[in-house]
């Protein structure tokens, strides 16, 4: 009984061994809900952002940069309940994080473009 035992583990352990040779380090996502593999999508594309988003974000006193560093590596929840998802052309997200300036966002995805439409904040008029 022992001896089999002693064969199976050394199968399995060839068995990982070749697969770490053959599979090595590869950069996988495993996005299997719905809020990662948005996030994922609205991620891996162009981020533009609209005349109103950039004077939101000056009220803010935040550059584009500092804004995509948040969009790309922040810890994000979409709000699917107030988001326009049943559209054919472009679909509206309402983002929402924690910890920032700002409580939430709202962006576009167009085609292969993530468009940045707005910042909720409060004390900043900008009607563009």
């Amino acid at each position: 009984m022992l001896r089999r035992i002693s064969f199976y583990l050394v199968g399995v352990g060839l068995g990982i061994a070749c697969s770490m040779m053959f599979f090595g380090d590869r950069d996988i996502d495993f996005s299997y809900f719905p809020n990662a593999r948005v996030l994922k999508l609205l991620r891996g594309q162009e981020l533009v952002m609209s005349e109103k988003a950039i004077c939101q974000l000056s009220c803010l006193n935040m550059t584009a940069t500092s804004f995509e560093k948040i969009f790309k590596d922040g810890d994000l929840d979409i709000n699917f309940g107030d988001s326009d998802t049943r559209t054919d052309t472009c679909k509206t997200f309402l983002v929402e994080l924690d910890d920032e300036k700002f409580n939430s966002f709202t962006v576009q995805d167009c085609d292969s473009t993530s468009t940045l439409m707005s910042i909720a904040i409060e004390d900043c008029y900008c009607e563009l």
